[in-house]
């Protein structure tokens, strides 16, 4: 910021605003400078009548059309706009109508002192009128550049990140306005693909149109950015943006989705990192409204987790009587509730959110719960999950405790008080476990099935699949944190395959199973094909706009092998068996397991319960491996 610009912008709010109104009166006077005399001597030389009589009426109406144009300006807000956003279409505006006001009052007092009916008389004023107008639509708009530029100096840092705004569109203007604020980036171009907008300029700064054009940016502009600001464009085109936009190697960052903003999750200013579903190769599955869960009640225990709060957030969309938000965590309970009360007062809904701060292995709490409330549907997705901590031996009885033993008292919980249906959020890791984290869901899976048998009154099923891109724990914000600090990417091994799915995609499938289940049922996602993790590594690293290490004539970004984790595996499967069949989505699949009965399953039960009592992990791990099947 230039001298000029450090002292007024050190100026209180009550001097800048005298300050811009005596300019305005000042370019006010300058306007009648440049037209009152020129009127004056011509109605004296016209009317014969007196100069200085002219001259002297003249000067009041160049006071009363200033004076009547600049209150019209302050009362409809325009000394209000903050100079850097003057070229909002609001603002222009105002400036233009009060420039009129200008110019037609000017024009009314002459036709009123004068009283001269002419057509000569009144096409002179009224063109008068009209250029006056003009010239000072013309000083408001130049006097308020001026005062940007010397306050708000645009492209003036050298050390500003350069970037691109993809889409010239409502959400590119908002974004543009935002990084006129922000020093440390500069504005080089804005990219769109409509061939309305082919060679326009928004502000000065061109719209490119082929990708050509932005590649010869990124040359000239190594450290270029492009931020896409398009959130209401389908899944499909956006990967195909990115997907052409990696090829250039240039930095990619986006605006929230048209989802996060009309919920009011997030701003149009709150640019963020690529997530994995802009670069997943596959189609989301079709939303399908959930009609069974009206007039119902619904509980859904680790309502605050990744998949728990996205299942809350779409049951509620459908309108249910009431949902129970069951959490452990006080934080994500708080944060849950909040976001459910936004979402049910944007969408008028009269869904009851009822926050319970609980426990799954507390059953006296859960029976309470149950007595008050009469529940219809459980969404059980309360687990504990992460294999490395889970693995670890001074985790183990907890973990177990709460994914074996809890689940085993929810279930029976939702038997006792006649709850209609059950469905628990399994995982892929469940199959063959290596670890302890999978054969406690494990196990899990196989108490559910059993009690299914054994009983009439709860329908219960459950819904296994891999990776939930953007979930606690998923690989992208670790990636992302480390391209950020110049690496290197860790990776367990090269070779390394994932099944990966979207948060609302596996959510979703939940929802659907819950529909289609008739009791015992594993629903299974059509996944697709695994990702390898390195090859994910890679793509990251390109839409960061930096190189990998080991590209020709590059130093960029190493990618490491670490090695296997405890308990992880080199790939993930979906099926104990090779049998599947097909449901009425062609999305989901149904697996036919065996499973052992309730009468073999209690003893097993009660010899975990008792490990976990005395704390005794290694006895839990023992029995896991010898009831659950693959687990070595």
């Amino acid at each position: 910021m230039n001298a000029i610009g450090i002292k007024l912008s050190g100026l209180n709010r009550k001097t800048k605003f005298l300050i811009v109104v005596l300019n305005d009166l000042f370019f006010a006077l300058v306007c009648w400078l440049v037209f009152g005399p020129p009127m004056a001597t011509y109605i004296a030389s016209e009317f014969s009548t007196g100069i200085f009589e002219i001259f002297y009426s003249e000067w009041k109406s160049f006071l009363f059309p200033a004076l009547i144009s600049i209150s019209y300006l302050y009362a409809f807000g325009f000394y209000k706009s903050l100079i850097k956003f003057f070229d909002s279409k609001d603002a222009i505006l105002l400036s233009l109508t009060g420039s009129l006001v200008f110019g037609f009052t000017w024009f009314a007092i002459h036709i009123y002192q004068f009283n001269i009916i002419s057509t000569s008389f009144l096409s002179i004023a009224l063109l008068q009128g009209f250029l006056l107008s003009a010239v000072f639509y013309a000083f408001l708009n130049i006097s308020r550049d001026v005062a940007k530029y010397l306050l708000y100096p645009y492209n003036i840092n050298s050390d500003a990140k350069n970037i691109v705004i993809y889409g010239a569109g409502a959400s590119g203007n908002e974004l543009f306005h935002s990084i006129l604020l922000d020093p440390s980036k500069r504005l080089i171009a804005f990219f769109d693909d409509s061939k309305n907008l082919k060679d326009r300029q928004i502000n000065n700064i061109p719209i490119l149109g082929s990708f050509d054009q932005l590649e010869i940016l990124k040359k000239k502009y190594s450290d270029l950015e492009v931020l896409l600001a398009i959130p209401s464009i389908d899944t499909e085109k956006r990967r195909e943006i990115i997907s052409k936009l990696e090829r250039i190697k240039v930095a990619v960052r986006t605006v929230p989705s048209f989802h996060e903003l009309i919920s009011d999750q997030k701003k149009m200013t709150d640019i963020q990192n690529l997530s994995l579903n802009d670069l997943l190769p596959r189609a989301r599955v079709a939303k399908d409204l959930v009609e069974d869960v009206l007039d119902k009640t619904l509980l859904i225990s680790g309502a605050g987790g990744s998949i728990g709060s996205e299942i809350t957030r779409q049951l509620l969309e459908n309108n249910p009587k009431a949902i129970i938000l069951y959490e452990i965590s006080e934080f994500n309970l708080f944060n849950l509730e909040r976001s459910c009360i936004a979402l049910k007062n944007s969408k008028k809904l009269k869904t009851k959110i009822i926050p319970i701060l609980g426990d799954i292995k507390d059953s006296l709490n859960l029976n309470y719960i149950f007595q008050k409330f009469s529940v219809d549907s459980i969404y059980h997705a309360a687990a504990y999950k992460h294999v490395p901590l889970v693995e670890d031996e001074n985790n183990i009885t907890v973990a177990c405790e709460n994914n074996i033993i809890g689940t085993y008292n929810l279930a029976l919980q939702a038997i006792d008080h006649q709850v209609q249906s059950f469905v628990m959020i399994s995982t892929d890791k469940a199959v063959r476990p290596s670890n302890v984290m999978g054969a406690s869901k494990r196990m899990a899976e196989i108490i559910i099935q059993s009690l299914n048998d054994s009983q009439e009154n709860t329908k219960f099923s459950m819904v296994r699949f891999g990776n939930v891109i953007n979930s606690s724990g998923s690989v992208i914000p670790l990636f992302l944190d480390q391209i950020s600090k110049g690496g290197p990417l860790t990776i367990t091994h090269k070779n390394v395959t994932r099944y990966f799915m979207t948060i609302p995609e596996a959510s979703n499938l939940v929802l659907q199973a819950s529909q289609m289940a008739k009791g015992g049922e594993v629903f299974i996602l059509d996944m697709g094909e695994q990702l390898k993790i390195y090859d994910l590594a890679k793509r990251l690293i390109h839409l960061s706009g930096r190189n990998i290490s080991s590209e020709p004539g590059s130093e960029g970004i190493e990618i490491v092998e670490v090695g296997l984790r405890p308990g992880e595996k080199m790939f993930e499967e979906l099926l104990i068996s090779g049998d599947q069949l097909p449901t009425e989505n062609p999305k989901i699949f149904m697996s036919m397991e065996s499973f052992p009965s309730l009468e073999i399953i209690n003893p097993i039960i009660d010899s975990i319960k008792s490990a976990i009592s005395k704390n005794q992990h290694s006895e839990i791990v023992k029995l896991l491996k010898e009831n659950v099947e693959g687990y070595i």
